[in-house]
């Protein structure tokens, strides 16, 4: 039986975990090593945590932590220099990181032969919720698009978010931007695995084929038109999160579709807060070559 070839993004990420793994003790931030292997920025952190089954964050800190726990047994190398060795620009940041980890210090595990490590630990938090997704995109070229949209710096979907989402609209309606049917976008820059979940950028975004005048809040813009995988979801917003985790462990990572350094962005095709959640109709768009 022939064996199937391996797919675009499941050859990127083995290279991308073989590198890891070859120099733990390196220069592993993720916007360098998205360069280094060619993968957009958009979209590095989710194809590797579909690859990996949990952040590429936690992945390479418990690598750095294992090869830590051997290098104390079973080596004479100063504590200091395995920190560095492994990551850590000093001695505190690395105590501090095995410690939380652990339970217990370098030195005193290096000066207790008897205490074994617990190092397979499951990342996977709470219950995970069965979310049926249909896994079947559709293939868009989607035009440019002028915008009047606001910037919201917080976590995504929060009342900042909704907030911000009943200014614009008003703001629509007031100068007659829009018709009876308009086009709700909200596009994501960051990914809140990676930085601080109330720092995250997003602008949430309606679409417009009129001038107005712009205030301290609310701009125009033109979004720049791709190619893109639309995927659609019915459900409550609160699942967002896991339909990405789903799209790019059993779609992006399985196929041969080449991904764009330019952001996703979801539209919301019946978006009002009558809406009951189960009913909220959201297509989700990833920009390909």
């Amino acid at each position: 039986m022939q064996s199937k070839t391996i797919s675009y993004y499941r050859q990127k990420s083995n290279d991308v975990l073989q590198y890891i793994n070859n120099n733990i003790g390196g220069n592993l931030n993720i916007k360098v090593l998205s360069e280094r292997f060619n993968i957009s920025f958009f979209h590095f952190h989710r194809i590797m945590k579909a690859a990996l089954d949990e952040p590429l964050g936690e992945y390479i800190n418990r690598v750095r932590l294992e090869t830590a726990i051997k290098l104390l047994r079973y080596s004479n190398e100063p504590v200091i220099e395995i920190a560095n060795n492994v990551g850590y620009s000093d001695l505190s940041s690395f105590s501090k990181a095995f410690s939380k980890e652990f339970g217990i210090s370098p030195n005193d595990f290096r000066n207790d032969k008897s205490i074994v490590l617990n190092t397979h630990i499951d990342y996977r938090i709470g219950n995970e919720k069965k979310i049926i997704v249909n896994l079947k995109p559709k293939i868009i070229s989607v035009p440019d698009k002028k915008v009047c949209y606001i910037n919201v710096v917080g976590k995504y979907g929060s009342e900042v978010t909704y907030k911000a989402w009943d200014e614009l609209g008003d703001f629509a309606l007031q100068n007659k931007l829009i018709g009876w049917k308009p086009e709700l976008f909200a596009i994501y820059y960051d990914d809140p695995d990676v930085i601080d979940i109330n720092l995250c950028s997003s602008d949430i975004c309606i679409v417009t084929t009129k001038n107005f005048k712009e205030d301290e809040k609310i701009k125009s813009k033109t979004i720049k038109g791709f190619k893109y995988l639309v995927f659609r979801y019915k459900g409550s917003y609160d699942y967002l999160w896991d339909i990405y985790n789903y799209i790019y462990r059993d779609w992006i990572l399985q196929s041969d579709y080449k991904l764009i350094d330019a952001p996703s962005f979801e539209k919301y095709l019946n978006f009002s807060h009558n809406t009951k959640p189960e009913k909220l109709l959201t297509e989700i768009y990833i920009p390909i070559e």
